[in-house]
């Protein structure tokens, strides 16, 4: 045991070889000493980084062999080695000892070995024996080098110049030297340089500079089978090489010896209404029109953006500016002096088609509440019956009608049967549609001309001689017809709840102003006595009232206003201008829809639009058109101030055939259309509610017209 300490201290020390070489020191110590014997490995200093094998087997049974053991630490050692062997129990005395270089790592090529056989017979410690291995790597490389006698590792060159770059699995690079020990130095790499003058990536050729640095200048590597450009000096040299595309640009892009191959022919007219030829697009890309298209403009005079559909298209070219009053590309406006129509509008009810696809309210009369009809009720439509006024409460309901020889009807609510106040009318027999009997409450028979309705439903009459009436529309209800300061017919009559009392306008026809402060005991006071003779009144408030009319003489057309006329016994009216002014004929109606803008209408298809101003503009009729008209209104919903129907007039006239006309600020519209088979009366009066635009027209033979009336 205490050889085994001090023969074996520094087998101990080593690292795997201690762990195979400990057994076999271990057998029969506890009896007397095992043979053992200590082996010195001489090996090239150099050989750091590969690997030492040892390996002993059995020589009278070769079955007896231990694994390989190994030191892989030689970067931290220096020659010798110090292995040992001592005899393990049931192995013969005779061994052999097999100790192996292998580079790189001890899977590594074995690049040495050398083969001891010893002798363990008997007891104690034998002879040391040495070993030498011969494995020199003196460029640390990991590779030993191959010996002069074909031994050895796989290092080609293991010291001098470039040594280092030299061993086998090295990467070949470019530098004359053999990297990879393959016997040829820079094989596989191309060391060939082309010359790119031009820098457009493909070189001229086929000639070249051979070596492993870019010369100096544009070279560049590339196939040696080519392409090679065919251009590298002109202008156009770095545009001009094999395989580039093909640019419309009046040169060869691809080296295929055509110039704009695949493109359409230039200088072909194009775009004629502008003058245009085919050139090359900027980018080259594609053959184009030298010149936009031109572009379609159309007139649009109501300013909806959307063009008359019935004129041609004014064609603009580039750098030219449209005219104004025009927009682009949209013309399907079916009536461009209406705001309230186009094809870009949605429907809506209104007796008009705001879309133009043709049809009135889209057909959506159970929406709208009904159409544009004549009311056929049993109290209206005797021929003996001839309307020439309507009026209505300002919520819409009730209406009331009434007409020559003390004529008067009332509809109480929207839908319902029109009740029969009118005098000589017959009592039998009971009305076949329903409507309810003649109520014998009537209000004489003197011819009404005008009316108006106050916020009760109850209704304020006028007529000739000054005559006046007031009717609640209560079955028991007296009338009785009374007088106005004026022996002449009754003109116009506007009235304003204010405060709970009613306060009535009316004009004659002999140019007087009138204030009627309804009560119990009805007040007259004549305001002012013009020398001219008035036709129509109207107005929002007792601040401003319109009247118009007119006189004997050239000039027979006349407007006027009053203000402030809630007050005081006389009032001044300011006079104001029509323009043009000669136009034969009175003016018979007037409405305001604002305080600032007016309609009126007159003889001979006169009609007017006022501002605001004192001056008064005249439209003309629509060609041929020279009736009478009779009245007038304005449209404007002040709830709803965009509503392209606002400051639109509708008016009647009172010819053989009368016709309900719309005049727009741009001009004389399409409809609303009366019924055909109706619509062959004068028409005296038309009244509208400017909140929902629902209107009423009346005239001779029992026409009554309603929008929006309901199917029966």
């Amino acid at each position: 045991g205490r050889l085994l300490e001090r023969g074996w201290g520094r087998v101990r020390a080593m690292r795997r070889l201690l762990l195979f070489a400990l057994p076999l020191l271990a057998v029969a110590c506890s009896k007397k000493d095992q043979a053992n014997i200590a082996i010195n490995v001489n090996y090239t200093p150099s050989f750091k980084t590969g690997c030492i094998v040892m390996q002993v087997q059995d020589e009278a049974n070769a079955a007896n062999v231990t694994d390989k053991q190994t030191v892989t630490d030689l970067a931290t050692r220096v020659p010798p080695l110090k292995l040992g062997v001592a005899l393990r129990e049931g192995w013969g005395p005779k061994l052999k000892v097999t100790i192996a270089a292998h580079e790189q790592s001890c899977e590594g090529k074995e690049v040495d070995k050398v083969e001891l056989s010893v002798d363990l017979s008997g007891e104690g410690t034998k002879s040391a024996v040495s070993a030498q291995l011969n494995a020199p790597d003196e460029d640390g490389d990991g590779y030993v080098a191959v010996l002069g006698d074909g031994k050895g590792g796989t290092d080609c060159q293991d010291s001098g110049l470039n040594a280092a770059l030299r061993f086998p699995g090295n990467i070949e690079v470019c530098d004359a030297v053999d990297n990879n020990c393959s016997g040829v130095a820079d094989e596989g790499l191309d060391k060939k340089w082309y010359q790119d003058a031009d820098n457009d990536g493909v070189p001229r050729g086929p000639d070249f500079v051979s070596q492993c640095a870019k010369p100096a200048g544009n070279y560049i590597e590339y196939a040696e089978a080519g392409p090679f450009d065919c251009d590298e000096t002109s202008m156009n040299a770095a545009n001009r090489f094999p395989g580039n595309e093909e640019l419309c640009d009046g040169f060869d892009n691809n080296c295929e010896n055509g110039v704009d191959e695949g493109f359409a022919a230039r200088n072909a007219p194009c775009n004629n209404e502008c003058g245009g030829v085919t050139v090359c697009a900027a980018d080259g890309k594609s053959v184009v029109c030298n010149r936009e298209p031109g572009r379609n403009y159309y007139r649009d005079v109501d300013g909806d953006e959307d063009g008359d559909a019935t004129l041609q298209a004014v064609v603009k070219c580039q750098g030219q500016q449209p005219d104004p009053g025009y927009v682009l590309n949209n013309h399907g406006d079916c009536d461009d002096v209406d705001p309230a129509v186009s094809s870009l509008r949605a429907e809506v009810c209104d007796a008009i088609d705001n879309n133009c696809d043709g049809t009135v309210d889209n057909n959506t009369a159970v929406s709208c509440g009904g159409t544009l009809k004549d009311v056929a009720d049993y109290h209206l439509s005797s021929t003996g019956q001839n309307w020439r006024t309507v009026s209505a409460a300002p919520s819409g309901y009730p209406v009331w009608v009434a007409g020559l020889g003390g004529k008067l009807a009332m509809r109480r609510a929207a839908g319902a049967k029109f009740e029969s106040f009118s005098f000589g009318d017959p009592t039998s027999p009971t009305p076949p549609d329903g409507s309810p009997v003649l109520h014998p409450n009537n209000c004489g028979n003197g011819d009404w001309y005008v009316s108006w309705v106050n916020s009760s439903g109850v209704v304020f009459l006028g007529g000739p001689s000054g005559l006046l009436a007031i009717h609640t529309g209560a079955t028991d209800y007296t009338c009785v017809p009374g007088g106005a300061p004026t022996s002449v017919l009754i003109t116009g009559m506007v009235g304003f709840d204010v405060g709970g009392m009613t306060t009535i306008y009316i004009t004659d026809s002999d140019g007087r102003l009138i204030r009627w402060n309804v009560g119990s005991t009805p007040a007259f006071t004549d305001l002012n006595d013009n020398n001219f003779n008035y036709y129509g009144l109207h107005g929002l408030s007792e601040d401003l009232l319109l009247v118009s009319g007119g006189r004997t003489g050239p000039d027979q057309q006349r407007f006027a206003s009053y203000a402030g006329v809630s007050s005081g016994t006389t009032a001044a009216p300011t006079t104001h201008t029509a323009n043009p002014n000669n136009v034969g004929g009175k003016a018979n109606a007037v409405w305001m829809g604002t305080a600032s803008n007016a309609c009126a209408v007159g003889d001979g298809g006169a009609v007017w639009r006022w501002d605001g101003a004192t001056t008064w503009n005249r439209f003309n009729a629509p060609a041929g058109v020279t009736v009478d008209f009779s009245s007038v209104v304005m449209r404007y919903n002040a709830q709803d101030t965009a509503n392209p129907l606002n400051r639109q007039c509708y008016m009647v006239d009172k010819s053989a055939a009368g016709k309900l006309r719309r005049l727009t600020p741009f001009g004389w519209a399409k409809g609303p259309d009366l019924p055909l088979a109706n619509a062959d009366k004068p028409l005296r009066d038309i009244a509208i509610t400017q909140t929902t635009g629902e209107f009423w027209i009346v005239g001779d033979d029992g026409r009554v017209f309603h929008y929006p009336e309901p199917a029966p």
